[in-house]
């Protein structure tokens, strides 16, 4: 069953009055959700560089 905190957590999600990234990091602010993106897309494509398919598992 969910909580009503949990049902209006859900609901500003939903409408964009929080972001919330991949991480599970949680910001109220548009900017700062920008950078966790770019930070996260980064570090993504550091991971494809090296070889790395997933969270560390080398490809083979």
């Amino acid at each position: 069953m969910t909580t009503p905190e949990q049902s209006q957590q859900e609901r500003a999600l939903e409408t964009g009055a929080v972001y919330q990234d991949a991480e599970g990091r949680r910001t109220t602010d548009p900017g700062a959700g920008a950078t966790h993106a770019d930070d996260e897309a980064d570090r993504n494509a550091e991971l494809l560089r090296r070889g790395e398919v997933g969270p560390r598992v080398p490809e083979e």
